[in-house]
This record gives structure tokens, sequence and C-alpha cells, in this order.
């Protein structure tokens, strides 16, 4: 009789998925990280934009100072004489924007139809990378000139000038202890600069217009609120500090980030980028 030896069959092997609890707690690992993540890229993609901002303000420094080496002097931050003109169109052909520059006449005022083709151009040193993120916009003004983040400071008014800094007798506009580095209608030399050139702002952010922001954030439409002079080219882009409030009243004690009605504005967090008449930039904090 023959006898059948049968092979003991191997034991079956079983999967264990995960259970439900498992699964939950692997996705809120998942989602924390997550959390932890997203802050960390926005903070390093907002400081690569502070530093971008920065540079920029940098290179309008150095290109002031290459014009002041050539002229002797300082470009007057606007002319408001026929034909108007603004600092910035002076010193085009040292920020790498000859093109513009000869597309550009001087024997015309700036928002003459033959000068659209030039300020109608976008120049990326002028726009923030804080500021419309993936976009530009136009001015809403019939010349329709691009925009740009950066002006001058022409001067500050008596508000700021009594109770920020405790200056008086202030009868003169043209007062050297309250006007800017650029000055209208004329060049000005170092030596003219009184409070010394590392001490003394020459380009500041005045960042999103021309829509009108303030603490609360955007205040409209500016074709319906009229609002203008956000244009590279505009003579009138060039500001002096009033003093905002938080709602973006004028005059008031705020002096940064509270408007961009012709004050220091911008995008970056707790601060904004200036450039002073040595060439040096830094950070104003607002504190």
């Amino acid at each position: 009789m023959e006898v059948f030896m049968h092979a003991p069959s191997s034991p079956r092997k079983t999967r264990r998925g995960f259970t439900l609890i498992e699964l939950l707690v692997v996705i809120a690992i998942i989602a924390v990280l997550i959390a932890l993540l997203v802050p960390a890229v926005q903070k390093v993609r907002e400081a690569a934009a502070r530093a971008q901002c920065s540079n920029n303000l940098k290179q309008m420094g150095l290109a002031l100072h290459s014009y002041e080496s050539l002229h002797k002097a300082f470009p007057p931050g606007r002319t408001t004489e026929p034909p108007e003109h603004s600092w910035v169109a002076f010193i085009l052909p040292f920020i790498e924007q000859d093109n513009v520059f000869k597309l550009y006449r001087f024997d015309l005022d700036w928002n003459d139809p033959i000068n659209y083709e030039a300020i109608r151009t976008q120049l990326s040193l002028f726009n923030c990378p804080s500021t419309f993120p993936g976009e530009r916009i136009d001015d809403t003004i019939t010349a329709n000139p691009a925009c740009g983040d950066y002006a001058t400071i022409s001067a500050i008014k008596d508000f700021v000038a009594i109770n920020c800094f405790g200056l008086a007798h202030l009868s003169d506009p043209n007062d050297p202890r309250i006007v800017g580095a650029l000055v209208k209608d004329q060049k000005s030399r170092i030596a003219d600069i009184e409070d010394g050139t590392s001490n003394t702002i020459m380009v500041a952010e005045d960042a999103g217009r021309p829509k009108l922001y303030t603490t609360g954030g955007v205040l409209g439409d500016p074709s319906i609120a009229g609002w203008k002079e956000g244009g590279w080219a505009d003579p009138g882009a060039p500001f002096s500090i009033d003093g905002s409030n938080g709602d973006g009243s004028v005059p008031g004690g705020c002096t940064l980030n509270c408007s961009n009605n012709s004050e220091v504005y911008s995008f970056h967090p707790g601060g904004a980028n200036v450039s002073f008449a040595d060439g040096s930039c830094a950070i104003w904090w607002n504190l």
C-alpha cells in the first residue's frame, strides 16, 4: 500500500493595512509639516524680494552718483517749467536704459505724445517684487505711463518737521532743513546737503501707485478716485512727507506704511527700503 506524504502547507501570509487611526495620524503629521513649511517658504521669498528691492535702490544710488561725477551735481528732482521732466529721465543712461533714453525727447514735456513710447516702457529696476506679484500696471492719466514703486523725497511738510523733528520757523519752503537732496528746477551739489549724505534719504519706496493703499489695504479703483502720479517718468511722482493717519488722511503722526499718498510705503512687513545720498541703502523699520 502506497502512502502519499503531503508537504505541510505554508502558512498564509496576511497583509496588514493602515488602520483609520494610523492614517489620520499620518495626515495630521503631514498637515503640521506643511503648516511649518509654508511660512518658512514665504519668509524666504519675502527676504529675497526685499533684497532685490534694496538692490534696485542701490543701483539708483549708483546711477545718481555716476551722473554727479559727470555733471558735478545731482539732477533736479523734477523740472516744473516747460519742458517738464522727472529725475529718472536724466539717469536713464546710467541704469542701462540707453534705448529708452534715445527715445525720450528732452525738448518736449515728459507726457507729450511723442514721448509715449519711452514713458510707457516698464523698467524692472523701478518695480519692487513685493508689489503686485507678477503684475505691473500703468497710471490712469491720459499718457498711461508705466508705474514705479520708488520716488525721491522732495521735502518734509510742517506737521512732520515740527512734531517729529522739533523744527521751528519754517516760513521758507526752501529751508535747507526740510528740502530733499534732489530739489526742483535746479541741480544740487554734494556740498549742498547740509545734514550729511549718510543722513539724508534721497530715494524711498512709495509703492502701489496709482492705487491708493493705507494700513487697511487698497481703498478703491484709481480711475474712480482719480489717483495718479505713479509713473516713473512723471515729474509729480516725487513727494513731500506730510505724515499720515492709519486711514490715509493727512497730516498725521505716521510717516511709514500708513498711506502711499505721498508717503513712504512698501509691501514689506515692518519697514521700507530707502537709499541715502551717499549711495548706501537701508531698511527703515516701523517702530
